[in-house]
């Protein structure tokens, strides 16, 4: 109806729309349906608005019927559940009625049973009197039978005894004399076979032993001739093996093969060293010939080695094989890795990479060291406590450089008279290039003992000025174990007497002096190079550091290994491991011996063991000695025969004193001055000087203390 309204009105506006355009209409008719045009719309919206509600009510009541089918549904459903309901409830009057009919029928058995349990009871009661009445009738019964019963028996037993018993008697007898008889016949017949058994015993002894040595000697004989057979046939065994070993290697060599490795003439190489002890384990674990032809080792620590393999191995082979088993060599040849195991391009070879330790970085290296001038700083504040300072290496390790090094900082820096004491003196190793006060072994020894003297002295005068540094060359070869003691004594007591050492020498597992590892906690260390490693392993303050100080060392023996490698010997780098008592022990790099410059014409470095005139100004800025009133000046005059530019140290210990009394520093056999040690209570009284220093005064009857003895000069 809709699109026939707006069809009719479409065609209609389309005619007016026509006729006003071609003019044909006269003005009322055009009126009329301009009129129309207006109609058309309008009702186009009147049936728009009619047909949506339309619409509407079809849709509400198609809901509404929606709503009236479901009520429909779920009242069928209800029915049919009615309806099985009624038919279940009809079933179950009909199962009633039967389970009635059931329980009146056991009611009706229920009756029966018990009249019959009644009538069984009764029986059972007329059962039981009459049993009983039976037991007793038996038991009477049995009382009666069982008394004739014995009595009877008794009777016949009797009789039968009495009847049989001389009958036994006889039998008895007749039986013991016939045993006796067939007795004395057996013990006869045992006595002959004893006899005939000896005799037959003593031949088959007879026959048994002439066997057995027939048979020993046939033994032997067979045995003998049997070892000879073993003997013949093992030589004509190795003769055939060996046979068999030269055709196989002739037929190798022919077929262009290796029969045995082939290792390198490289003497102490150690690259060329690990190349053969691998061609020897790759031998011996894979059977597998190489020759070694040649090994290097790359500035980055990396170790490459060449070798040649045989006609009839594969080369991809033999390279799977090694890169498969790369860890266990490493193990077995006691390197850190093997990198890399490769065909050569050119070459029918094989190149094995490895490395002996893991690869340092420059940053670690320079993380692990600690500057030599902060340490050296450290070193000096060190020696007011451990005025002793131990340098120890193998030779060519650095120990000379070290202590010039030192003796730079001190010469520089602190107040005090060296003194170097150099028992090799001229010698190859002999770069010391500054005075020496001891040229010899001798003199040397004599030094110790002016040491000793200058111990002794300043405890009695409590002078410790002028500071003396004395160094102390190849000392392990200076001191005798004898002495040991007595020198770890002196160590002990010149800490606040001014004095101080510097020991260089092995260290103390290949020293002849008997020094221990634990003498190490009186003095502070250096050790050089590998002497570092035995100092790890071996001085017990360094126990709970050994594993990363191991593995330090392992780094930077490896670095420097290689940054010395091609430097001529006296620009090459060395390392080391100084410990300080008490401190974390630090490692250290020295600088290149030619960079270390010493002035040799410095006044605190001395040639004599006494202090000289050109150190007066030194001497002259030092504190004031302690004057001793106990002690008594005898004279002051410097001996003639003493060197006119020598002034020893009483000297300037008078210098300095304003009294005509002054203290003994000592410290010289060779002192101008003669001074002797005297017992303020019996200064008359020669003292006699002990192993250890002490005196004994012969007056007092003791050994003396230091506040009771006084130097007479």
């Amino acid at each position: 109806m809709r699109k026939q309204i707006i069809i009719g009105g479409l065609a209609g506006f389309s005619l007016t729309v026509l006729a006003l355009t071609t003019g044909l209409l006269k003005p009322t008719i055009k009126l009329v349906a301009l009129s129309s045009l207006g109609i058309i719309p309008v009702s186009i919206i009147a049936s728009e608005n009619i047909h949506r509600k339309a619409n509407q009510k079809v849709l509400s009541l198609e809901k509404t019927l929606g709503d009236a089918r479901v009520s429909l549904k779920q009242l069928e459903n209800v029915q049919d559940d009615n309806s099985r309901l009624s038919i279940g409830i009809a079933e179950l009057k009909t199962e009633l009625s039967r389970v009635q009919n059931s329980l009146s029928t056991v009611k009706t058995e229920n009756c029966n049973l018990k009249e019959s349990l009644q009538l069984a009871q009764a029986q059972l009661a007329v059962s039981s009197s009459q049993q009983a009445k039976l037991s007793e009738q038996v038991i009477e019964y049995e009382e009666s039978y069982s008394n004739e019963l014995e009595s009877e028996v008794q009777q016949k037993v009797q009789e039968y005894i009495t009847q049989d018993r001389e009958a036994l008697k006889s039998k008895y007898r007749a039986l013991l004399e016939e045993g006796e008889v067939i007795y004395a016949e057996a013990m006869s017949i045992s006595e002959k076979y004893k006899a005939w058994a000896g005799e037959v015993a003593k031949r088959h002894v007879e026959r048994k032993n002439y066997i057995l040595g027939l048979t020993g000697e046939f033994n032997k004989r067979i045995g003998e001739a049997q070892e000879a057979w073993e003997v013949e046939r093992s030589h004509l065994l190795t003769q055939i093996e060996a046979l068999n070993e030269k055709v196989a290697r002739l037929q190798q060599q022919l077929a262009g093969d290796l029969t045995e490795p082939e290792l390198l003439s490289c003497r102490f190489a150690i690259p060329g060293q690990i190349a053969n002890e691998l061609a020897k384990i790759i031998w011996k674990g894979f059977t597998i010939p190489l020759a070694a032809k040649g090994a290097q080792q790359r500035s980055n620590g990396l170790i490459e080695i060449g070798y040649a393999y045989s006609r009839s191995q594969a080369p991809s082979e033999l390279v799977a094989i090694l890169n498969r088993n790369s860890d266990s060599l490493a193990s077995l040849l006691g390197v850190h890795k093997i990198t890399s195991v490769r065909e050569h391009d050119l070459t029918p070879s094989i190149i094995v990479g490895l490395r002996r330790e893991p690869e340092v970085k420059e940053g670690t290296v320079k993380r692990l060291l600690t500057p030599i001038d902060k340490l050296a700083t450290q070193v000096l504040r060190g020696m007011a406590q451990k005025p002793t300072l131990r340098v120890m290496g193998s030779t060519g390790a650095g120990k000379g450089i070290c202590v010039k090094y030192l003796l730079s900082i001190m010469s520089e820096y602190m107040e005090c008279y060296i003194r170097l004491h150099d028992p090799q003196h001229g010698s190859s190793e002999d770069h010391w290039d500054i005075p020496k006060v001891s040229k010899s072994g001798t003199e040397t020894k004599k030094a110790l003992s002016k040491i000793s003297q200058q111990l002794r002295d300043r405890e009695v005068t409590k002078i410790n000025q002028p500071i003396t540094v004395d160094i102390l060359d190849e000392i392990d070869t200076q001191l005798e174990k004898s002495d040991k003691e007595q020198f770890l004594d002196l160590i002990s007591r010149i800490r606040h007497l001014g004095m101080k050492l510097i020991l260089i020498g092995q260290n103390p597992k290949v020293n002849r002096a008997g020094f221990q590892w634990s003498d190490m906690g009186q003095m502070i260390a250096f050790y050089q190079k590998e002497s570092a490693l035995d100092a790890i392993k071996n001085y017990p303050a360094l126990k709970l550091k050994e594993d990363i100080l191991t593995k330090q060392y392992y780094q930077l023996s490896e670095v420097y290994e290689l940054k010395n490698k091609d430097l001529d010997t006296h620009k090459q780098y060395y390392f080391g491991l100084c410990v300080i008592p008490g401190k974390t022990p630090v490692w250290y790099e020295l600088p290149v011996a030619d960079s270390i410059a010493i002035n040799e014409e410095m006044a605190v470095i001395g040639e004599i063991f006494e202090v000289t005139d050109s150190n007066q100004k030194f001497v002259e800025g030092q504190n004031s000695a302690k004057v001793v009133s106990s002690v008594v000046v005898e004279g002051r005059q410097v001996a003639k025969k003493a060197k006119a530019e020598t002034v020893t140290q009483q000297e300037m210990a008078t210098i300095s004193a304003p009294l005509p009394v002054i203290s003994h520093v000592g410290g010289s056999a060779k002192s101008c001055h003669t001074a002797k040690t005297i017992c303020k209570k019996h200064p008359g009284v020669e003292l006699s000087q002990g192993k250890y220093g002490r005196y004994y005064c012969p007056g007092c009857k003791k050994k003396l203390r230091k506040d009771e003895l006084a130097v007479e000069v």
